[in-house]
């Protein structure tokens, strides 16, 4: 398992240019939210709810002899709601806007059209594979390469590093239970059988 820290995240996105921003975008939603690749691939605006802050993962993108088709998450806790942060709430209503405008004249279920398109077509996983490929070679060597799904443990880890219970990070990561997230994390939680005995100091 390989991983991005947050300052090496933040480094990876500005390798991005300008006009790479949809793409961009779609890595920040993988590092924000820990969605599998197909999930992120299968949201549309309606899976957005900017009132209460969240999105809704009810569906995912395979890929079948080069082919694409929409199907429901892996197991039915994978179908779950992400609650989102402020700042990337307000970047995907600056950017809808701004889609809105470049699509809109065009799409008439613009509600249903993939959040990052800006372009008559849709981002795929083949798309998003030779975009981070090109990203790749931009970067200096201080800069690891992982794969795509290794920003899903990026998600994973920084939320760890921050505290965070593993049945929540099971529950948000969409585990088919808490067993397959101990099993994938357990290494990074720190250890805590000293202050496990510790609590038995004041027994006598």
């Amino acid at each position: 398992m390989s991983y991005y820290t947050a300052e090496e995240f933040k480094e990876f996105l500005n390798l991005f240019t300008e006009e790479e921003y949809s793409y961009k975008l779609f890595f920040k939603l993988l590092f924000f939210t820990g969605m599998r690749l197909g999930e992120a691939l299968a949201l549309t605006w309606k899976d957005i709810d900017f009132i209460q802050g969240y999105i809704m993962v009810s569906k995912s993108i395979y890929y079948y002899k080069n082919e694409p088709y929409m199907g429901t998450p892996k197991n039915a806790t994978s179908i779950r709601k992400i609650y989102i942060h402020q700042a990337l709430i307000d970047e995907l209503k600056e950017w809808r806007e701004k889609q809105s405008f470049l699509l809109g004249k065009y799409e008439k279920d613009f509600e249903g059209i993939q959040i990052y398109q800006d372009s008559a077509d849709s981002l795929t996983k083949y798309n998003i594979d030779n975009m981070k490929r090109n990203v790749d070679k931009r970067r200096g060597r201080e800069l690891k390469k992982i794969r795509i799904h290794d920003f899903r443990h990026s998600h994973a880890s920084y939320l760890i590093n921050n505290n965070i219970e593993p049945m929540k990070l099971s529950k948000r990561l969409g585990h088919a239970s808490i067993t397959t997230t101990l099993d994938t994390y357990s290494h990074l939680y720190p250890d805590t059988q000293k202050s496990v005995a510790s609590i038995f100091d004041d027994f006598e």
